[in-house]
């Protein structure tokens, strides 16, 4: 513990931690509003941890009161560092819709039937383990436990993420000189492109993000980017609310026409978009 700043090997800065705890605050309360208004359910688990992340940089700022103080630091610990798990269930989620909205399941490596089986599954285990090792790195004596099993969520994380943009970027590859993705349909201002570029976009800064946290972990407590506060709002704050930030705009409930289900056949809309072959 340092003289003044408590539990942060540097003095933690309240003023930024207010500054995004209203940023994603604002953020998230808009996803909460877009996702009612469309009936997006999808994006639920991105919604949650977009308000995981508010509480996060809100229990910050009680922290930066309070840097002794294990509780807050804990709190907003695990609240910043668990969202982007949510952020890529939605994404899966939504890449499996998207191949079936444009009845090209045969470009994907992995089917839609088993994208979310798949990525999910090794998203929540990525998710527990995160959490429970930051748990355990609060608890005086399993510390070094706890960083070993963070890192290993992250490491999970990473496969998972990597593999996914992998495919991602195959699949995008194989439809682009195709004519199979010309003739799907365009309901809103976006067409299918847009919304798998964004996702290609989100997937690769959160992967870039996950291997600063793994470096940040694994050079440990007073490490060189554990001990400076400018890494971590440069290299994961920033980059989180930009991912939050982009989904406000290319919405994939617009895409795949959710929003005039009135107006269009059943057999498109999205509830019924797993029916295709």
């Amino acid at each position: 513990m340092a003289e003044n700043n408590g539990i942060y090997p540097y003095k933690p800065s309240q003023p930024a931690a207010v500054i995004f705890l209203f940023a994603f605050g604002i953020s998230a309360a808009l996803h909460l509003f877009q996702m009612i208004r469309d009936r997006a359910w999808f994006y639920g688990s991105f919604t949650v941890g977009a308000i995981m992340m508010s509480l996060g940089y809100a229990a910050r700022v009680v922290s930066a009161k309070s840097p002794a103080d294990m509780g807050p630091y804990i709190v907003q610990s695990l609240f910043i560092i668990l969202p982007p798990s949510l952020y890529a269930a939605s994404i899966y989620m939504i890449y499996g819709r998207l191949v079936l909205f444009v009845n090209a399941s045969h470009a994907s490596l992995v089917k839609p039937a088993y994208v979310t089986k798949i990525f999910v599954t090794g998203d929540v285990l990525a998710f527990f383990l995160q959490a429970g090792g930051g748990g355990m790195m609060a608890v005086a004596g399993l510390g070094d436990v706890g960083q070993k099993i963070m890192l290993m969520g992250l490491a999970i994380q990473l496969l998972f993420f990597g593999f996914f943009l992998i495919i991602s970027v195959v699949f995008f590859n194989r439809l682009r000189g195709s004519s199979a993705g010309l003739v799907a349909p365009q309901y809103g201002k976006h067409a299918w492109p847009a919304l798998l570029k964004l996702m290609l976009c989100a997937a690769a800064v959160i992967i870039l993000r996950c291997v600063f946290r793994m470096i940040e972990f694994a050079q440990g407590h007073n490490g060189y980017f554990a001990s400076r506060e400018v890494y971590v709002y440069l290299f994961d704050t920033m980059p989180m609310f930009c991912v939050q930030f982009m989904f406000h705009f290319i919405r994939a409930n617009e895409v795949f026409g959710s929003k005039a289900l009135g107006k269009l056949p059943d057999r498109e809309s999205v509830i019924h978009l797993y029916e295709r072959n």
